[in-house]
């Protein structure tokens, strides 16, 4: 654990004792959710799952998160993680401790929860001001593909993608994820002219249709921070947009 806490910290803050200047402790389920807490102004966070894991929402807790869950100020969770039961049900935390986040690349709900957060932390100013580099990625790869005239294209995109490619000013015109494609979703896909497709890196199960779509592009883009030199929420939004602008 000591590895995979210092593998975090690494990334998100120098971890000098796990607390913000308000004093407030937070927790974080995966690289994602500390990402929000990062936007949000937390200067120090802890992150469970370590940030190299392909799947982190499936990592499960290990005795040694106990003690970090119990001394926590703020937990941020997102609801899908394997541990969701145990922290939300098993653990008899209090509720006002628990600060779920809808992670997707939407700004106006990152927004509302990196606020959301801030707020509880007294850190609002940083948090507005982090939000606008945010913004600032979205509208630079909206400008990226008003230029290749790219906007309203369909794409064929994995469901977690899907708003990070409306944010962009693209079509998601088939939505197929998270489970891998039967033929039906093949034969869908055959018939849609994507140009492009959209895949989960941290987990692809679109390069079927690569087949059925042989003049389209393929790309695996990120939604976990920590992957490919990536450490904030807008370092994966300019991450994702530079995929997708390659060919």
């Amino acid at each position: 654990m000591a590895v995979h806490l210092v593998s975090a910290c690494l990334i998100f803050s120098s971890c000098s004792g796990g607390k913000t200047k308000t004093g407030a402790i937070v927790v974080a389920t995966s690289s994602w959710t500390a990402a929000y807490a990062q936007a949000a102004g937390a200067e120090n966070v802890v992150v469970l799952a370590p940030y190299t894991m392909a799947h982190p929402s499936e990592y499960e807790l290990r005795p040694g998160d106990i003690p970090k869950l119990m001394e926590a100020t703020v937990i941020v969770y997102a609801g899908y993680e394997v541990m969701t039961e145990r922290i939300t049900k098993g653990l008899n935390l209090p509720p006002e401790k628990l600060l779920l986040v809808e992670t997707e690349y939407n700004y106006t709900k990152i927004a509302q929860s990196v606020m959301e957060l801030a707020t509880l932390l007294g850190t609002v100013p940083v948090a507005r001001e982090n939000l606008l580099e945010i913004r600032s990625a979205f509208e630079d790869g909206r400008r990226a593909v008003i230029e290749k005239k790219w906007t309203g294209q369909k794409v064929v995109v994995h469901r977690f993608l899907a708003p990070l490619a409306q944010e962009l000013g693209l079509n998601p015109g088939v939505i197929f994820g998270p489970g891998a494609p039967e033929v039906l979703d093949i034969v869908t896909v055959s018939k849609s002219n994507a140009f492009i497709i959209m895949d989960n890196r941290h987990n692809p199960v679109g390069l079927p249709f690569k087949e059925v779509l042989p003049y389209a592009l393929y790309k695996q883009l990120l939604n976990f921070p920590g992957h490919l030199g990536t450490k904030s929420l807008s370092d994966v939004i300019r991450y994702n947009v530079s995929q997708i602008l390659s060919e």
